[in-house]
């Protein structure tokens, strides 16, 4: 066999798995029902703690607090508990300002460390322990959540085997930078819920979560688990671990929105931290995305090789993936920006090869003004 047929073997045979896992993920979506806003008929609502741990939010932290308060929730069963993580500007004022006289709300300023915890996850550690209820919900300061969001994750509080559930966030802007982070969240979502409908669970997702107490202490806690940065990631293990069952979800009345990344640092920073994170995941999920990086440089050698057959695969991926973020636009029910999509596919590429370069670079990964190896 020539060195040339052997390299259109490997080409082809990379470009077709791809395609196969991309069609597989699209079927998986396309099963997934989305979740509706619903409670057993004569059923009463659980009493439940929300925690947001802040840090260096003090542009954003305002929104959060104002979507919160109008939480639709019966009255008398929702606290929210601010955990301060040493905010280096205003956030403790402006925390303290904006929840003054009402009575859901308490800020704690954190300055020790439990057990094992760093950073968020010792936040949360101490958000759990100060927390009156048995449910526990997350979410980030730079959130803004629906009035709906505590009612939409009714599947935690009707099914005991749950320990923890996570639902879709994607992020705002106006600026093209911000319009491409919100159609990769989007597909990043999609492909967390479309991976586990086939059968491989991935992760929970910090900024939309929600976990039982009994679950958070047969996992060990943030104090006992070793130290993540991304601690979502590491609870979700422990926690299945634990034997807890772990899911995802996606629906219109739990989809929060989050502030996207301003500035390439920023953004190249908050993807060292998830692939830094991504580490910790199964074999599987690490060669998926060895394949997902390897589509397009793949594809750039057969464009010189066989320009029909790569422009065929190129125009089926592309059709692949528009039909998938089609699905997942009807599933949390916002407007579809078809004219974008075509941008998308090179900004894909351009985000993977910078993403890998930062993350392969020898500096630490810096977040909220800390550094982490």
């Amino acid at each position: 066999m020539s060195a040339l047929v052997l390299l259109d073997l490997v080409l082809i045979s990379l470009l077709a798995l791809y395609l196969l896992v991309q069609l597989l993920l699209l079927a998986g979506l396309m099963g997934y029902v989305p979740l509706e806003l619903h409670a057993k008929p004569g059923r009463e609502w659980p009493a439940v703690s929300v925690l947001v741990p802040a840090r260096n939010e003090a542009h954003q932290i305002a929104y959060c607090i104002q979507s919160l308060k109008q939480l639709d929730y019966p009255e008398g069963k929702l606290e929210i508990l601010m955990g301060d993580d040493q905010s280096e500007d205003e956030t403790a004022s402006i925390i303290q300002k904006e929840i003054a006289g009402d009575g859901r709300f308490k800020y704690l300023y954190i300055n020790e460390q439990h057990g094992n915890a760093k950073a968020k996850a010792n936040v949360l550690a101490h958000l759990v322990k100060a927390a009156k209820h048995s449910f526990l919900l997350v979410t980030d300061a730079d959130i803004e959540v629906k009035p709906t969001w505590v009612k939409s994750m009714w599947p935690l509080f009707d099914k005991p085997q749950i320990g923890i559930l996570s639902q879709a966030t994607l992020v705002d802007g106006g600026p093209f930078f911000e319009r491409m982070q919100h159609l990769e969240w989007l597909v990043g979502f999609g492909n967390i819920i479309a991976f586990e409908q086939l059968g491989l669970k991935s992760t929970a997702v910090g900024n939309n979560m929600a976990f039982t107490r009994e679950a958070y202490e047969k996992s060990g806690g943030y104090a006992n688990i070793p130290f993540s940065v991304t601690e979502d990631f590491q609870l979700f293990r422990f926690i299945n671990k634990a034997g807890f069952d772990g899911q995802t979800h996606a629906g219109f009345h739990g989809l929060n929105r989050s502030s996207a990344q301003k500035s390439l640092r920023g953004f190249l920073h908050q993807r060292k931290r998830w692939l830094i994170g991504a580490q910790e995941l199964p074999l599987i999920w690490k060669l998926i995305f060895g394949l997902q990086g390897l589509f397009f440089p793949a594809l750039l050698v057969l464009l010189f090789v066989h320009l029909k057959i790569a422009l065929v695969v190129w125009l089926m991926k592309f059709g692949v993936q528009s039909l998938f973020m089609l699905r997942m636009c009807k599933v949390v029910k916002v407007s579809p920006p078809w004219y974008l999509w075509p941008i998308f596919e090179l900004y894909q590429q351009l985000s993977i090869l910078f993403m890998l370069g930062f993350y392969l670079w020898p500096t630490k990964m810096n977040w909220k003004n800390r550094t982490y190896s």
